[in-house]
């Protein structure tokens, strides 16, 4: 078994929002490859939520994560990260104006649960120097929580245990050994399969939350992303990373900012490789709320027998029944219905759940069987109890923080620490900026607009292309290298504003594909040079290309 140190890297899929007419403007999330994680303080400690990700034979999986001796843990909710990634993952919004001599019909006709092991915290003396504190079945894992005396047990340990640890390791693991600190190894148990993976929650006290990144540079991939959401009373910040504003005319605008990630991993290498950006910090006014099954659906779905339901398959009454409660896409009750739902072979489970009605009339719906015992504990264990915990962290913590970055192995030397600043201005997810559009012959001349985004830098757009978008391969820039990824660098502090350290505002407007640095489009169709002509509002209908990060 490979084991995977700290945390697994997700990909999720981008969410699309449906929209219609001439007025829909990019306003998709921007997907981001990244390590996902949750801190939030609670009246003991910290909570620290981690989502974990795997695709692989289930027997292949292993997971390792320093942690406090202190440690509690439990299950946590994919549909958290899932809520926070449709809420708070930053957009980018490009609105158009016309001069109003533009032809505007020309414009747009183009076109654009498992049985408890047992626990001992005594050393077994088969296990050298290291103390098992603690093992049990937590949802689909078989969960060690182990204390090494040395590197060198730790490593014997898991190799016994069929845990394989990469040589290189060891040198990132000692800090941690050294200090006392505890290791939760994670392998699924026998009857768990890969899509069975589920988010972990980690309780322990202390105040100062940490990410150990150290360890992760054994197995990382080139601009690893990372993706923290802190929840307090007042925005996070690193307090031993730098903060740094991206240049935002190295965005590629036209495509709804599908190279963000790009964007950061530069200006992120141009402040040493350590540093994060803000994605968004405000209050969340509850937005993020996650449905429980309530006491009378689990009643009714109790209830279902063949002698109640007058002819009607089962299924389609525990489908009624859950449909009234928690939304068809749920990504936890899609994984419990895969453990919980047999099928025949002639039909594909995946599509079964997608629409259990499409198959009422199927020859073989017949032999549907669904466990509706082991369903109702699953949803009490696997839904129920961690999203009333999360629902609870979010009452007592109004303002939530998302900070990114991404990283090489190389530059895995320091593990982040977060605090809370009470002075620092709000960020908001949604970007936007403006393209002004002049008119040559009643036409819209797309090849000479100019673009100006919220910090006032401007800059001029072909009609397909930005000359100054910036893309990344493998951990490097291979296109806008010419021009600073980062606007601003600066050192966040615990109270007080910022340290700017390199402000390229001025150097950046400089190396521009522009002649201007006034607002406003001043356009006029007989030169092409700006004279002071009024605007006409318009708004052009931008489908942002949806594509994956690579890593």
């Amino acid at each position: 078994m490979r084991i995977v140190v700290t945390v697994l890297i997700v990909l999720l899929p981008s969410l699309g929002l449906a929209c219609g007419g001439l007025f829909c403007n990019a306003n998709t999330p921007v997907n981001q490859a990244a390590e996902r994680i949750l801190f939030a303080p609670t009246d003991t400690g910290l909570d620290m939520h981690v989502r974990i990700t795997y695709q692989g034979p289930p027997t292949a999986f292993g997971w390792l994560l320093p942690v406090p001796q202190d440690v509690d843990y439990g299950l946590s909710s994919e549909m958290l990260f899932t809520q926070f990634d449709s809420l708070f993952a930053p957009r980018f919004n490009l609105r158009t104006e016309f001069d109003p001599n533009c032809d505007m019909q020309l414009s747009f006709g183009r076109s654009g649960s498992a049985p408890t092991l047992e626990a001992s915290a005594e050393q077994d003396s088969a296990d050298g120097g290291v103390s098992v504190l603690a093992r049990e079945a937590v949802g689909p894992y078989d969960l060690v929580v182990l204390l090494p005396q040395t590197v060198e047990d730790l490593r014997t340990w898991l190799n016994e245990n069929e845990y394989a640890i990469p040589e290189a390791a060891d040198a990132t693991l000692t800090p941690y050994v050294d200090m006392g600190s505890a290791f939760i190894a994670l392998k699924l148990l026998p009857s768990a399969g890969s899509g069975d993976v589920q988010p972990l929650r980690l309780r322990f006290s202390g105040d100062i939350p940490s990410i150990p990144i150290v360890p992760t540079s054994v197995a990382a991939d080139p601009d690893m992303g990372i993706i923290v959401h802190l929840l307090g009373d007042a925005r996070a910040v690193s307090t031993n990373y730098l903060h740094v504003e991206i240049n935002q005319a190295t965005i590629d605008w036209l495509n709804g900012g599908q190279n963000y990630a790009d964007v950061v991993s530069q200006a992120v290498d141009e402040a040493g490789g350590q540093a994060f950006v803000t994605d968004f910090a405000g209050p969340h006014d509850r937005q993020i709320q996650l449905s429980t099954v309530d006491d009378a659906t689990l009643e009714q779905l109790a209830s279902l027998n063949s002698e109640n339901l007058q002819g009607v398959p089962l299924w389609i009454e525990v489908d009624r029944a859950l449909r009234r409660i928690v939304a068809p896409n749920d990504a936890d009750l899609r994984r419990i219905m895969n453990s919980v739902v047999d099928v025949p072979d002639e039909i594909e489970l995946a599509d079964f759940l997608s629409c259990p009605r499409c198959y009422e009339d199927h020859s073989s719906a017949g032999s549907v069987v669904v466990d509706v015992d082991a369903l109702i504990g699953q949803i009490e264990d696997q839904i129920n109890e961690p999203r009333e915990a999360l629902n609870a962290l979010f009452e007592s913590n109004p303002y939530l923080t998302r900070l990114y970055s991404t990283m090489s192995p190389q530059e895995m030397t320091l593990d982040p620490t977060f605090g809370w600043n009470r002075d620092l201005p709000d960020r908001p997810s949604m970007r936007r900026a403006t393209r002004y559009v002049r008119c040559r012959q009643g036409e819209p001349d797309f090849a000479g607009a100019i673009i100006e985004t919220e910090s006032g830098i401007r800059f001029r757009v072909g009609e397909d292309d930005q000359v100054n978008v910036i893309r990344r391969q493998e951990g490097e820039t291979v296109r806008g290298m010419e021009i600073p990824a980062a606007l601003v660098i600066e050192e966040q502090m615990p109270a007080g504003q910022s340290r700017v350290l390199t402000d390229n505002a001025e150097a950046i407007q400089e190396l521009l594909p522009t002649s201007r640095a006034s607002s406003g489009c001043d356009c006029d169709a007989s030169d092409g040079q700006p004279t002071p002509t009024a605007l006409l509002l318009g708004v052009l209908l931008l489908w942002p290309i949806r594509r994956r990060f690579q890593r």
